[in-house]
């Protein structure tokens, strides 16, 4: 018994050292512009913290191209020292554009993949010079679905006069008119919470006392997040072969909060207990307003489950029971039936009064008609 208790105690003690060593934490990146005016153009300053020490380690840093959707082109990358600190990126930079700083931790041993990433635009300062000294410039991230955390600083270093910061964001796609939100901070940081995810935003930073022409902007859209369920329709089935197969369809809406951008559907046929007995992620369904879909069953489904899908994962399903095609006729036919009993027996309660009412009104109607108009004294 002792020696069966030690080797637990053995075995325990080794999965709690390789879980300890494979724990992951958070990557921090920081980016800072140590030239912003040069003849070999802009160079960043890039840095990270490592909770703990990574066996591979990749840069890579994008233009971002913004359109109707977000692009990314990659203008380099490097394999780092797992000792290395920070690094030095020139090649490629060019001034007034976006770019977006990737940093990668691979660790095979423990099966863990992590990217962090930020981005960063290196001001030319034509324009934007401010009064009291350089252009401010601002580090975006890390990004997220519904927070942005932003850091700013002078391109040419900080300035001693400098009281105080004003930051403020507007959301610039989505309905027309977002007035957008504002504050004033003493600090060079600070998250931005309670946004949208899979949306543009426009984000700006300046003196809390400058003009509107002295601050500097930038673009950024959220982290895409699972989408909200769809609005399922009706569903129902009709024999094709007795007992055997079905065919069956369902009708659908979109989701009113996509929170990204939908690249297609989930639909689940379920037997009365829930149970998922078949599965089908239709290609191309990316319909707009009504979305239709019919699949041939091997059994009769209880109901129809759909969700969306986005590039972070399927969101929030919406389910309807199925129904036979004659249930449904016949359920139509007995609203039919109702309908007319019910306006049957209405017309019988009062159709007596309103046809004397008409009546009275004909007659009111003749007589005023038929009396000669009425001769009175000049």
């Amino acid at each position: 018994m002792a020696k069966e208790l030690h080797n637990k105690c053995y075995l325990f003690v080794l999965f709690l050292l390789g879980y300890t060593s494979c724990a992951q934490g958070y990557l921090s990146l920081h980016l800072k512009v140590t030239k912003s005016q040069s003849v070999s153009g802009p160079e960043v300053e890039v840095s990270w913290f490592l909770p703990k020490p990574s066996p591979s380690l990749t840069l890579k840093w994008h233009e971002v191209l913004y359109t109707s959707q977000v692009n990314f082109k990659e203008i380099g990358n490097h394999h780092l020292d797992p000792s290395d600190t920070s690094y030095m990126v020139s090649d490629g930079l060019t001034n007034d554009i976006q770019y977006r700083f990737c940093l990668t931790s691979d660790d095979d041993n423990c099966r863990t993949h992590q990217t962090t990433c930020s981005y960063i635009t290196v001001p030319s300062g034509e324009g934007l010079l401010r009064k009291a000294g350089e252009v401010l410039y601002m580090s975006l991230g890390p990004v997220n679905s519904r927070n942005v955390s932003v850091q700013w600083a002078e391109a040419g270093g900080p300035h001693q006069g400098v009281k105080g910061f004003k930051i403020s964001w507007r959301r610039v796609d989505g309905r027309v008119g977002h007035p957008g939100h504002s504050t004033s901070l003493v600090t060079h940081k600070h998250l931005v919470q309670g946004l949208i995810p899979g949306t543009r935003y426009e984000i700006c930073v300046s003196e809390t006392l400058a003009d509107r022409d002295e601050r500097t902007c930038e673009l950024i859209t959220t982290a895409e997040d699972i989408p909200g369920p769809p609005h399922a329709g009706q569903s129902s089935c009709t024999s094709q072969a007795r007992g055997t197969h079905w065919r069956c369809d369902v009708t659908w809406e979109s989701p009113a909060k996509t929170h990204g951008q939908i690249i297609g559907y989930v639909i689940e046929w379920k037997d009365q207990e829930g149970y998922v007995l078949m599965m089908k992620v239709p290609q191309g369904s990316l319909c707009d307003g009504t979305c239709y879909e019919d699949q041939i069953l091997a059994f009769h489904p209880h109901e129809v489950c759909v969700s969306a899908r986005t590039r972070i994962g399927r969101g929030w399903e919406d389910c309807v029971p199925v129904h036979d095609v004659s249930t449904r006729i016949l359920a139509f036919f007995e609203l039919k039936v109702l309908l007319i009993m019910g306006i049957t027996i209405l017309a019988y309660q009062l159709g007596p009064k309103i046809l004397k009412a008409l009546c009275r009104c004909c007659i009111n109607g003749l007589y005023r008609q038929m009396e000669p108009e009425k001769k009175h004294p000049v």
